[in-house]
């Protein structure tokens, strides 16, 4: 009752957190409670780059993920856009990105490897650009194998790594405040979290064990197993009235034996047999249809194990396609899909890519934009945010169908809208031609203006005309510019 007592009298604290975290850290190490040895320590690491590299559909839907995420383009958005200083700074800043010694892209593709192995670290290195201002010499990446220690608070905070160096083999204290630090904590606070390659573990052992099946069942099948047959009494009565010595009978039987010992399929494996064939046991002793030396394969029913193994591997293969999100790369290979599921399943993959994207944009605008902001005396409240641009894809037949339709309704375009030279871009023509210079004296450009708003107008009483027209109504008078 006393501790009921507590709860109901004691005031909140809400203002610190009391807590504690699921993981547990002992002098820098996460303690895990994997029980596969194969995903003990570092073991892991080992694990997951033999999946990657011989694993096909692994290794095709990483590529894929990280094709996209580097193609994204990226931008510094002022966090104020009415404010001169907030958009100095993004322009700032957004130099920085674009000169530093790695490109940009490449350093959100690395960071990207969190959502398959859990976490990723990267570390920054200052330098003075030639204005003044601090920037960026690079951002380099810390493979998660390289990882030994974390430097935890009592929250689960992240204050720190340590990295065990492969060249030298002694430890590097990094400090939270120098790294790019992301993780995927959707089913576990540890600081090393939980990746899309932890799930591909049990998948991809599995398909490797069929393989190994399907590859001993072609080379061993029932069917293609030799059976050979020789005169072996009779040559052994021979040894024994000394017609043959044991050598040369050993001799006589020795590439028969070497094919059935070796008879994995080969298409340079072949034999010649000697055609004598046994006599009848009657007076006359005619030759019989039984030949004394034979060579043939044992004969078995239609049914072959290989197809239920082939079933199986690929079963696995569309299993693990379907944990990385890129099931749509197999549609069409059993000659069975449409073209409406392939593209429904492109754009949830596309949003998975977004997804990660935004979350590279937020935790990169605290890691870099932050530690500029304090670096060249910056006010953090003027921190603009790095904003990914959607990867989506854009059908032309279906954004030109749309105009035309709009169009069609009387919203017909102006010569000017910047849908026209988006248009010519996925379609990979050049950039129109301004209708409207910029560098016309002003009465040029008033001419011009007007000269656009009276073409307009034409074209949108000629719709409205033709609306009228179609409807049997009388067309409104068209309003002069």
């Amino acid at each position: 009752m006393a501790f009921l007592d507590y709860f109901r009298k004691a005031r909140p604290v809400t203002n610190q957190t009391l807590g504690a975290p699921g993981f547990m850290n002992f002098g820098g190490y996460v303690v895990s409670n994997e029980q596969d040895k194969r995903l003990t320590g570092n073991t892991r690491y080992i694990t997951y780059s033999d999946m990657l590299v011989n694993t096909s559909i692994v290794a095709a839907g990483t590529r894929y993920f990280l094709g996209l995420i580097s193609k994204a383009g990226w931008r510094a958005v002022p966090s104020d856009k009415d404010n001169a200083e907030s958009e100095r700074i993004a322009e700032a800043i957004q130099k920085v990105l674009d000169e530093m010694d790695v490109p940009w892209h490449r350093v959100v593709r690395r960071a990207a490897m969190y959502k398959f192995y859990g976490f990723s670290v990267q570390e920054w290195t200052a330098r003075r650009m030639e204005d003044g201002t601090i920037g960026l010499r690079e951002i380099s990446s810390r493979p998660q194998h390289t990882i030994e220690k974390w430097d935890t608070d009592l929250h689960g905070r992240v204050l720190g790594v340590v990295q065990r160096s492969p060249q030298t083999g002694r430890e590097i204290p990094l400090r939270r405040d120098k790294l790019v630090y992301l993780v995927d904590d959707a089913l576990t606070d540890s600081p090393e979290g939980i990746g899309l390659f932890r799930h591909l573990v049990s998948s991809a052992a599995r398909m490797k064990r069929f393989e190994q099946l399907e590859a001993f069942g072609y080379e061993t099948d029932l069917r293609g197993i030799p059976l050979g047959r020789a005169p072996l009494s009779e040559i052994q009565d021979k040894v024994k009235n000394g017609d043959l010595s044991p050598a040369q009978a050993t001799a006589l039987t020795q590439p028969l034996t070497n094919f059935i010992e070796r008879h994995i399929k080969n298409p340079e494996l072949g034999m010649m047999l000697d055609s004598i064939t046994y006599q009848t046991l009657d007076e006359k002793g005619q030759p019989s249809q039984v030949p004394k030396w034979d060579l043939k394969l044992v004969t078995g029913d239609n049914a072959s194990p290989m197809s239920a193994v082939a079933s199986a591997i690929e079963r696995l293969n569309r299993e693990m396609a379907r944990i990385m999100g890129v099931e749509h790369l197999l549609l069409g290979g059993d000659g069975k899909g449409s073209l409406a599921l392939s593209r429904d399943k492109t754009q949830a993959f596309g949003l998975m890519v977004d997804s990660a994207l935004t979350e590279i944009g937020e935790q990169t605008t605290d890691d870099v934009c932050g530690p500029l902001m304090d670096m060249n005396g910056w006010p953090r409240e003027l921190r603009p945010n790095l904003v990914p641009q959607p990867t989506k894809y854009r059908d032309v037949e279906q954004v030109t169908s749309a105009l035309k339709q709009m169009a069609d309704s009387g919203a017909v375009l102006h010569p000017e809208d910047p849908a026209i030279g988006e248009v010519r871009e996925l379609l990979g023509l050049s950039a129109p031609n301004e209708v409207i210079s910029p560098t016309l004296a002003e009465g040029e450009l008033e001419d011009k203006k007007i000269v656009a708003q009276t073409e307009q107008a034409k074209i949108n009483a000629k719709a409205q005309a033709d609306a009228a027209a179609a409807t049997k109504k009388p067309a409104p008078a068209a309003k002069k510019p």
